[in-house]
């Protein structure tokens, strides 16, 4: 199509239409509304006059009739009307129109009825209608009198609601469904008549208040009862109450259901272990660094690996030899052994290590062993050791060195293919092989012969495990002793290295052997390990002993007895069992006793202090079928369209600075701005260009303390979904690790940097937060400050720590993709909201909440308008081409917030706002309003708020019930035969086998392969060719590039488009048919009738699209010619002459039918269902249909008053053959105008009906 070139800096260029600004058209929606409020009680005047002057009057002399003369004769008609106008010019301006009109009407009527009904339920409860001493009585009278306060208030709103101006302009919902309460729209001859009818439509807007009424209360009531006693009803002794907070409550709030300070309790836990996950990297970079320069400075790669495996290996044994001592409640690291440490000192001189860097590592070991001391410190002052001082510094000191020390080999080595699997060498494997013959041999059952024992050993080493804790091997074998009542024996490695005592029967006899396995299992002597675990071990017990006292004291969640639990918790399941709690620790029981340990509480608090609540489906997630063909797929599709694509990455940055804007924290001087984004650069952790300052960690320590960062709702979901599958351990070994360490390494770089770019505007907003409260308190304390901070931040930037448990189980289903984001979009445009409103009551706060409530305005509410508005008005786009623009649009873009455009030469383009505004989870449903009222432009305003209700409440929770990315690519293959959601085959029929399943296979692949590979391919083919080679479609080389942000600028192809469009109108044409019964069993004649008037409505609305398309497309300056060129050519000629005359073609029960219905009627011995009446009812109905134009409504047929034929002749009472042969009629009446009889007119075909013409003339 030759396309009319367009510059959109040609300004010289006339506009197509003069169009109403949006701002404009909403405020002369506010301003109609509010103007027709009392037009609308003058109408109700006017018709009751009317209705009671009794019939006779035409209805141009009614009082209506003078009303409207009047208001379009006056200036109060000409203001109504252009402000009327300008606001039907904008879906936003109709709809607010609208609910002025509505609203403050029933507002009214509620508040009136409210005052009448409290003075009389004020009035009983005096006693002063009636007298009740009964206690029952006074109880059923006061839900009486409640109940009827409701319905007098429901009945006042609606009554408001009835007096609309503009009744049927808005409609009804029986307008839109089967209610008896639509509304009736054809104006009577006469004027009694007439506002009769205008005052039933205003009656059945009343009655559908009533009807809703109940509906809008319960929800009211819920809402309020959640908002105000929310951490009151699960303990209410209201059914109704515990019944909203079990369902509407605890799934779908953080806390779920437990209190907020158990919640608080159990974010603090995470918040310490994270914050010394922190210490541990910083003091593994710090050796990273001298292991460097020492592997730099080595020439061959051989002695690189031996010098840093020989100073690891000595770091380990120096770390090691370390000797504390308990002073002052605290533990203090005194000095290093000085014959470790003259060793460590001699082995690294030996392969060139400078004394500088050597007394670099012992500053770092130093520092590892004081922030060991820290974490044990705090167990110490905690108060529940139950050894003394001494006890307790050797008990750590063991542990540091046999417990928690190192790592195997035979664990991180276990890799998906054998290739490149661990095998022990040949000497320590026969050691083994010997122990184990010795023991054989010692308990007189010796093997047969050696391999029996090799065997063994290779069986034990495949089924080996790992120790949670220690993360020591523990294994299996079968135990030879006699004397024994085990038949099987484990021994854990851990245990065996701090033993000191053996029994010569046993297969470990001593620290020798016990050396033998371990070097079995390729035991790693690697000081960097050691403190990674030591440190894990340690802030996990200290954060929970911290975690298990602050329970203790609150003195509301546990009790000495379950009566005494019972009580405090009512309405709660109380824990089973006599002992109450028994939470054990990795300390064992004789060091450490847990303060919790015999205290009762419900069971769900006892679940939560035990870290062991249930999580939706995780019965599914033990079946290994569903976790390996379904779970682990969707998380491995989840990484690699998340973490391992650069372009979410690039996404993933540039959108979160909404986060900024939505909390108006962007409103701040440019300076303050500027430097604290600098600020949250030098503090966010991969430290990729240089390492972070001491005090910047020790900040990001407390704001992980503070649970403020490492919490991106999107990677942790994703990580969650990888701790479900691996059941526990490291998710990155478990998973990652399995594909080798440069995989491992790629995917924790990867990570690291996705949660950095998250956390960036997250202490942005922290230290944004933080001098808003110290501007507007300067003498409260600092760190109260901090903390609260930190807690506004927690509330209103998306945090995975506050999605809900029920939200966090549906990671686990094959449906939703990232279903926590837009959960955490929901909770935190709330809590701004909210947050706003309360600081702006407080004199102090005003101007932060002013600020807030601004900011977040212009996120949702005035951005993506603006832009839209900018790109139309730059391109000259109208509204009505935007709307046209829409119908051609994809599915999944066709409601959201659209960026139109035009390339130089006049080509269209569209970008998906959507796609790429953190915000849109909430904007979206508004848009999907916006967008169905725009396309519903003729039809009552409720048939477009309805349809775009339903449409945005899916939009909103299509998130979490649409297919996953994996799922999808499935059930592509095997529920959809081939074809994608949106109808895209996936191969072609006719091909080869081989054919097929390589598509196959590269499409389900493609869920896997990380995002970005198919968008940069689509850069190079759009840089390269301008286009796609296999689809011939237009690229652009910009558009692709702003793909990088979430906003790629693609090109519309509107022929191609109708196309389809087509496409599916004759499947919609094809399937309209099918909704005729076939003649199979007892068919009736009721079931042809029905299917006959369904299948001709669905073949109407399909048409009635067909038509609304053809009309977007010519919106879009396409002529009738090029239209109908693409019609031709799919040999749709005469459909689309009935589309552009706007006539209906409805269809005629099909050739042959007839026959076959009566062919089965009588082989089954059936009464024939096409009989006389049959035929002449589906006439009746065919001449009804044949005079609908597209642009009404279809009719409703009722048939059960019988249907008069009388004159009409006489039919066989079968027909038997594919055409009806009609008999001449001598006393049916013939029609002039087509000189056939109204049965030939309803039975004959147009061929036939020539040919009677022909006989008859």
């Amino acid at each position: 199509m030759a396309v009319k070139k367009y510059d959109p800096f040609d300004f010289s260029q006339p506009e197509k239409e003069n169009e109403t600004n949006l701002a404009v058209s909403i405020a002369s929606g506010i301003g109609s509304g509010l103007i027709k409020i009392p037009l609308g009680l003058t109408s109700v005047a006017a018709e009751v006059y009317d209705a009671v002057r009794g019939e006779g009057l035409k209805i141009e002399d009614s009082a209506v009739a003078r009303l409207e003369k009047f208001l379009d004769d006056s200036v109060v008609g000409d203001v109504v009307k252009g402000l009327e106008d300008r606001a039907r010019d904008s879906a936003a301006g109709k709809i607010l129109e609208a609910l002025v009109q509505v609203g403050i009407p029933a507002g009214v009527g509620t508040k009136i009825a409210s005052t009448i009904a409290s003075k009389t339920v004020r009035a009983i409860q005096k006693g002063k209608r009636v007298q009740l001493n009964n206690k029952n009585i006074s109880k059923a009278a006061k839900k009486a009198s409640q109940l009827g306060r409701f319905a007098t208030v429901a009945a006042g709103g609606s009554a408001g609601a009835a007096l609309v101006y503009d009744i049927e302009d808005i409609g009804t919902f029986g307008d839109i469904s089967s209610l008896p309460t639509d509304l009736d729209r054809d104006e009577r001859k006469d004027s009694s008549d007439d506002a009769i009818r205008r005052l039933e439509n205003r009656a059945k807007f009343f009655y559908e208040g009533i009807l809703i009424s109940p509906f809008a209360y319960g929800v009211g009531k819920s809402a309020s009862l959640l908002a105000k006693k929310g951490k009151e009803l699960a303990f209410s002794n209201s059914s109704f109450e515990r019944i909203v907070d079990k369902y509407l409550g605890a799934p779908f709030r953080p806390r779920g259901k437990k209190t907020q300070e158990l919640f608080e309790a159990q974010m603090k836990v995470e918040g310490r272990e994270g914050s010394a996950a922190i210490v541990a990297k910083d003091l593994l970079r710090d050796t990273d660094e001298v292991l460097k320069t020492v592997y730099d400075k080595t020439i061959d790669a051989a002695s690189r690996v031996k010098n840093t495996d020989l100073i690891v290996e000595q770091m380990d044994n120096l770390l090691k030899s370390g000797k504390d001592q308990i002073k002052d409640n605290k533990f203090l690291f005194q000095y290093f052994d000085k014959k470790k440490l003259s060793d460590f000192n001699k082995s690294l001189e030996n392969i060139g290590v400078p004394k500088e860097q050597r007394q670099s590592l012992i500053g770092t070991l130093t520092d590892a062993r004081n922030s060991f001391n820290t974490l044990k410190s705090q167990v110490l002052q905690g108060g529940n050791v139950n050894v003394g001082n001494k006890e307790l510094n050797e008990f750590f000191s063991n542990r540091l060195k046999y417990t928690l020390s190192n790592d195997y080999k035979i664990f991180e080595n276990k890799k998906l293919f054998k290739l490149n699997r661990y095998e022990p060498t040949k000497d320590a494997k026969d050691r083994v092989v010997d122990l184990f013959m010795n023991y054989a041999r010692a308990n007189k059952r010796p093997y047969a012969n050696r391999q029996e024992a090799v065997l063994e050993v290779d069986q034990m080493m495949e089924s080996v495990k790992m120790d949670k804790v220690t993360r020591a091997p523990v294994f299996r074998f079968e135990n030879k002793n006699a004397l024994s009542d085990v038949a099987v024996q484990e021994v854990n490695i851990a245990e065996s290295i701090s033993q000191n005592k053996f029994d010569a029967k046993d297969l470990i006899k001593s620290q020798k052997d016990v050396k033998a396995f371990r070097e079995l299992f390729g035991e790693i002597k690697d000081a960097r390990r050691t403190i990674i675990n030591n440190m894990q071990a340690l802030a996990s017990v200290s954060a929970r002993d911290e975690f298990y006292n602050t329970i203790a004291k609150t003195g509301k969640l546990v009790f000495d007895t379950p009566g005494a639990a019972r009580n405090a918790l009512p309405n709660r399941e109380i824990m089973r069992g006599r002992q109450g709690l028994q939470l054990s620790s990795s300390l064992g029981e004789q060091v450490y006793t847990n303060p919790l340990n015999g205290k009762f509480t419900s069971q769900e608090f006892a679940d939560a202090i035990n870290f062991a609540e249930q999580l939706p489906f995780d019965g599914l997630m033990k079946e290994a079928l569903y976790r390996h063909f379904i779970a682990i797929p969707k998380g491995l599709a989840q990484v690699a369209k998340t973490v391992l694509s650069p372009f979410t990455h690039m996404r993933n940055f540039t959108s979160a600075v909404a986060f900024s804007l939505g909390t108006g924290n962007l409103f701040k001087n440019p300076a303050f701005v500027l430097s604290n984004f600098k600020k949250s650069f030098n503090t966010i952790q991969p430290q990729l260009l240089y390492r972070n300052l001491p005090e910047d960690q020790a900040f990001y320590r407390f704001l992980l303390d503070e649970g403020v960062v490492n919490s991106s709702s999107t990677f942790q979901d994703v990580q969650g979904l990888l701790k479900d599958i691996s059941k526990g351990g490291d998710v990155i070994e478990r998973v990652f690790g399995k594909l080798g360490k440069r995989t491992n390494r790629i995917f924790r770089g990867a990570q690291d940097l996705y949660v950095a770019e998250d956390d960036f505007y997250k202490i942005y907003n922290y230290l944004a937060e933080y001098d808003n409260l110290l501007n507007a308190f300067p003498n409260r304390s600092k760190l109260e400050m901090a903390r609260e901070a930190a807690g506004i931040v927690r509330n209103t930037v998306p945090n995975y720590a506050y999605v809900s448990d029920f939200i966090k189980g549906l990671r686990r289903s094959p449906l939703g993709n990232f279903v926590s984001f837009p959960a955490e979009i929901i909770r935190t445009s709330h809590n701004i909201a909210q947050q706003g409103i309360k600081e702006l009551k407080n004199p102090a706060t005003r101007s932060i909440g002013a600020r807030r409530l601004v900011g977040f305005g212009t996120a949702v509410t005035l951005i993506p308008p603006t832009v839209v508005e900018g790109f139309r008005g730059l391109y000259g786009i109208s509204r009505e081409q935007l709307a046209g623009m829409r119908e051609f649009l994809p599915d999944w873009s066709r409601e959201s917030t659209i960026i139109p455009n035009k390339d130089k030469d006049g080509n269209l383009y569209y970008t998906d706002f959507s796609h790429g505004f953190a915000y849109d989870t909430v904007i979206n449903p508004i848009q999907s309003l916006i967008a169905n009222v725009e396309a519903e432009d003729e039809e009552p305003l409720i048939k477009g708020l309805v349809e775009g209700t339903s449409r945005g409440i899916s939009r909103l929770v299509d998130p979490f019930i649409s297919e996953s990315i994996w799922f999808g690519a499935i059930q592509d293959v095997f529920s959809r035969g081939g074809r994608t959601a949106t109808g895209r085959r996936l191969y072609n029929p006719e091909e080869p086998a081989g054919d097929k399943y390589a598509k196959v296979l590269k499409h389900v692949s493609e869920a896997l392969l990380p995002g970005s590979v198919p968008q940069f391919t689509r850069v190079g083919q759009a840089a390269i060719f301008g286009e796609d080679p296999e689809t011939g479609r237009d690229l652009s080389l910009s558009g692709e590039i702003g793909g990088f942000f979430g906003f790629r600028n693609i090109k519309m192809d509107i022929p191609e488009s109708m196309g389809y469009k087509i496409t599916d109108y004759n499947k919609n044409l094809r399937d309209s048919r099918a909704l005729l019964p076939r003649p199979q069993g007892n068919v009736k004649s009721e079931d042809i009738i029905d299917g006959f008037i369904k299948g001709n409505e669905a073949r109407f609305k399909g048409m009635q699209q067909m038509r609304k398309s053809i009309d977007a497309m010519k919106s879009l300056d396409y002529s009738d010619r090029q239209i109908a060129e693409i019609f031709d050519k799919r040999n749709l000629k005469r459909e689309y002459r009935a589309l552009t005359q706007n006539r209906f073609k409805p269809f005629d029960i099909p050739e042959g039918l007839e026959d076959a219905f009566i062919r089965n009627a009588r082989e089954n011995n059936y009464d024939n269902p096409f009989n006389t009446q049959t035929a002449i009812t589906i006439g009746n109905i065919l001449r009804r249909l044949r005079n609908l134009t597209l642009d009404g409504e279809y009719p409703t047929f009722d048939f059960e008053e019988p249907i008069e034929i009388e004159n009409l002749g006489s039919l066989p009472a079968e027909v038997g053959s594919a055409t009806p042969i009609v008999q001449p009629i001598q006393n049916a009446q013939v029609l002039p105008q087509t000189n056939l009889t109204p049965i030939e007119t309803a039975l004959l075909s147009p061929e036939e009906q020539i040919i009677r013409q022909r006989n008859r003339t």
